[in-house]
């Protein structure tokens, strides 16, 4: 409010610095369309939008997936006579990569380079690092050499974006090949590069090859973030290595950095496909004691455990309470739980988890349906007759 007071008023000093630093104030604050009224006002009254307020605008627009507004902005520059620069669209281009439209980034950097704008290696950097992500390797190959002839060294980012690429082709002989000429460049080894490194093997099974880095970060004084951590206990949880992932989290719970969600969340599902049910209750306690919530697929991969190792009255308990709290379990969750509590003979348990299904709105599946009549129906009068009424109201 005190910023659009201070535009309408008329002592208004329509100076280009003022208005740019309260022009990129509602960028900041995600309000670009205040800042773009703020810059048309100031170029009524005579001052042409300051190029690094209109870049940050333009940045806000294009994050939004709103287009018009960013052609908005360019043309007002356009019209006041100020021409934009490369930093307003490497931005403008970085956004529509971020929306998944690379083919109208591209559009707009083939358009600039008609133009004769002076393509930099961060705006290259920027097409690349898109083109990777839109699954183009081939042509992000030729945007990197065109890159280099044309003098630009690529930086950490591109080498970087290069490395995760041929990881997550499967590639972790060109991932590492290139990773060693990054280094043979002079770039150094950080956090954020072993971790690309380290994510880059777990992604592969390659779990190892991770520890590996994990030590050598160590024996150079390279700090281990929470990322390390998470990532390699990810990693070993998928591969079945339970054992290892559990004391990585040991070593991450005393250190100085503290546990995530993300951390908590493969080792609960783990735990409860290998039936360490007790372990992951106890891990779920831990974190609510460190003020987190488990993911809602956390509550179901307990239900499912409980009922994995003839314990289905825990998982009823344990449904009790997420329904209690509104969390919605999945309906492959109500399913096991209805077959499990049918062949325990648990009957009228498995009717009245049935119900809460239908009224929840989920159907059941054939096997539990094929279970429940087995179990409840032959010689039994009084079980046939509740399941008739519950498959009518649930019809």
């Amino acid at each position: 409010p005190a910023i659009a007071a201070f535009s309408s008023s008329p002592d208004y000093p329509g100076d280009a610095t003022t208005v740019g630093c309260l022009a990129r104030a509602y960028a900041a604050q995600g309000r670009p369309l205040d800042g773009l009224h703020l810059l048309r006002d100031a170029a009524r009254r005579g001052s042409p939008p300051p190029a690094d307020a209109a870049a940050d605008l333009a940045a806000a627009f294009a994050a939004d997936g709103k287009f018009a507004k960013v052609s908005a902005t360019l043309h007002l520059m356009i019209a006041a006579g100020c021409t934009p620069d490369n930093v307003i669209y490497q931005r403008i281009i970085h956004g529509l990569f971020g929306r998944g439209m690379g083919e109208e980034a591209l559009r707009v950097f083939r358009e600039i380079k008609q133009r004769g704008y002076d393509i930099n290696r961060i705006m290259y950097t920027t097409v690349i690092h898109g083109l990777f992500k839109m699954r183009c390797p081939r042509e992000a190959q030729q945007m990197w050499d065109e890159m280099v002839d044309r003098g630009f060294e690529p930086n950490e980012y591109a080498y970087c974006s290069l490395v995760s690429y041929y990881f997550k082709a499967g590639d972790v002989g060109k991932a590492c090949k290139v990773y060693n000429e990054m280094l043979e460049k002079g770039f150094e080894q950080t956090t954020v590069t072993c971790n690309i490194l380290i994510k880059g093997f777990c992604v592969n099974k390659r779990v190892y090859d991770a520890l590996e880095v994990f030590e050598e970060m160590s024996i150079k004084g390279i700090e281990h973030d929470v990322i390390t951590y998470n990532t390699l206990i990810q990693g070993l949880c998928r591969v079945g290595m339970l054992v290892l992932a559990l004391r990585m989290y040991e070593w991450l719970a005393s250190s100085s950095l503290e546990p995530t969600v993300s951390t908590f969340s493969l080792l609960i599902a783990t735990m409860c496909k290998e039936g360490q049910m007790d372990a992951a209750v106890d891990l779920i306690k831990s974190m609510r004691a460190k003020g987190l919530e488990p993911l809602v697929w956390c509550n179901d991969s307990i239900i499912n455990g409980f009922c994995k190792i003839g314990r289905s009255d825990e998982g009823m308990v344990w449904l009790a309470s997420m329904l209690k709290n509104n969390i919605k379990p999945r309906q492959e969750t109500f399913n096991t739980l209805v077959e499990s509590l049918s062949t325990s003979g648990r009957g009228h348990d498995a009717l009245l988890i049935l119900d809460i299904m239908f009224k929840v709105g989920f159907e059941i599946g054939r096997l539990a349906c094929t279970i429940l009549v087995d179990k409840l129906c032959p010689g039994n009068a009084s079980y046939s007759h509740q399941l008739d009424n519950i498959l009518a109201s649930g019809q």
